[in-house]
């Protein structure tokens, strides 16, 4: 196992510290031995957060003012990865909340938790399934290298968030679907060329931001997520193209949830290897702990397996599968990019396209050079953002550029050039068609 990346960055030195379970502390102790006292100190201190640009978007020059502005510092195993502060020299930092956030720009994910789709080593002609996706840091991730991704999420409310945050990200070449890895198997035998499970995980990894996972942890549950996630692996077997990996992580520490689950995966099926196994330490590095295990099914060769082959376009392959969930009647939350539809005004011929949310995120930027609005300033941006119309008349002219529209037409309302949502302009005003369900307050 390799614990060669080492802490480089500050963290906040006011701390968090946890009433944590005895067992639990038991435990560690004999995990860690020697460095049992360097683990629990990192309790004292704050949990390390993290954003990764979305390089379907994302402009350098974009980067660049953001790793000032916000002081980032780079993730060892993550290109695209930075870690913050919460608080600057007394001046709050809040990712979520910047118009950046909401163009898709960046997505806010813990550092240690994008070790995993950078271990997949997706190429751009493979299909990938994400087996236990939601929120979506690492469907989001995997989905900027991958030709085609399914993103499944058993339960159905987080199957949604998951959804939204695919949305905001602007992936066209992603299906999102809400089932049992046992019926997924039944349907996608030897499908995918890489197979991401984040797995359910007793979740000690998020003591130090989550009081949650202290509560719900006990040995008892340990044990449930040990069955849980063998039948989840046991189902992405049958998934997995020969010649493929499964991508094996959770965020715990227990040795029987990681390395002694993959071994034990690797013992049972003869095709399978163990290519490598990492774990990640609060105390080694500066993010939350983390494993991640890539596991790599024998026997296959450039053309072998039953799922799509590089020579099929992300539009077979959408289409592939879309048939196969329909047969398996899995539960589809949305596939690709959601268009939106014609409306009749009120006069004869008076016919209008107007995009969908999802549309209007999606857009590159040579097709927001047309029919859109962009914001230069980001107080008015986040006036967009509350669900407020925007009066041009009371905008200086160098906050905003119109580029060129029809009274009455609906436009992409964009912040420094990315796409924001939604308005329609109507006499020098932008009306605001901003979903209601993801306004800021």
């Amino acid at each position: 196992m390799k614990t060669e990346i080492m802490k480089e960055a500050p963290s906040d030195s006011k701390g968090k510290i946890s009433e944590l379970p005895e067992e639990y502390l038991a435990r560690m102790k004999q995990l860690f031995g020697d460095r049992y006292e360097d683990f629990i100190s990192s309790y004292k201190e704050s949990a390390v957060k993290g954003l990764r640009f979305n390089m379907l978007k994302a402009r350098p020059e974009t980067i660049e003012k953001l790793v000032r502005e916000w002081e980032l510092y780079p993730v060892p195993w993550c290109e695209s990865g930075y870690i913050y502060k919460e608080e600057q020299d007394g001046k709050a930092i809040r990712p979520g909340k910047s118009p950046y956030h909401a163009a898709g720009v960046f997505y806010i994910q813990e550092p240690s938790a994008m070790i995993t789709a950078e271990e997949a080593d997706i190429k751009p002609w493979e299909t990938v399934l994400d087996l236990c996706a939601a929120p979506g840091g690492k469907t989001t991730q995997a989905a900027q290298k991958a030709k085609f991704l399914l993103s499944n999420e058993i339960m159905k409310d987080r199957a949604r968030i998951l959804g939204s945050n695919v949305e905001r990200m602007g992936l066209s070449n992603v299906t999102v679907c809400s089932s049992e890895s046992g019926r997924l198997s039944e349907i996608f035998t030897e499908y995918f060329d890489k197979i991401i499970v984040d797995a359910p995980c007793s979740g000690e990894g998020m003591m130090r931001r989550d009081d949650t996972a202290v509560k719900e942890w006990s040995p008892e549950n340990v044990k449930l997520c040990v069955k849980r996630q063998r039948e989840i692996l046991e189902n992405a077997v049958k998934m997995l193209k020969p010649g493929g990996r499964l991508i094996y992580s959770t965020c715990t520490f227990e040795p029987e949830e990681n390395i002694l689950q993959a071994e034990r995966l690797c013992g049972d099926h003869d095709m399978l290897k163990l290519i490598e196994a990492r774990s990640l330490y609060p105390h080694e590095v500066c993010g939350e702990g983390h494993f991640c295990a890539v596991i790599e099914k024998q026997g296959g060769t450039e053309n072998s397996g039953s799922g799509a082959e590089k020579n099929m376009s992300q539009k077979e392959i959408m289409a592939d599968i879309s048939a196969r969930l329909k047969r398996g009647r899995i539960h589809v939350l949305r596939e690709g990019v959601l268009k939106g539809e014609f409306i009749t005004g009120k006069h004869k011929g008076d016919v209008r396209y107007v995009p969908s949310h999802a549309e209007i995120l999606a857009r590159s930027k040579e097709e927001l050079l047309k029919d859109s609005v962009n914001l230069k300033n980001e107080e008015t941006a986040l006036k967009y953002l509350r669900g407020e119309s925007i009066r041009l008349s009371e905008l200086n002219e160098d906050d905003y550029e119109l580029r060129p529209t029809e009274n009455g037409s609906f436009i992409a309302v964009c912040y420094d050039g990315y796409a924001m949502g939604l308005g329609k302009y109507v006499g020098g005003v932008i009306k605001n068609h901003y979903p209601k369900g993801l306004r800021q307050v």
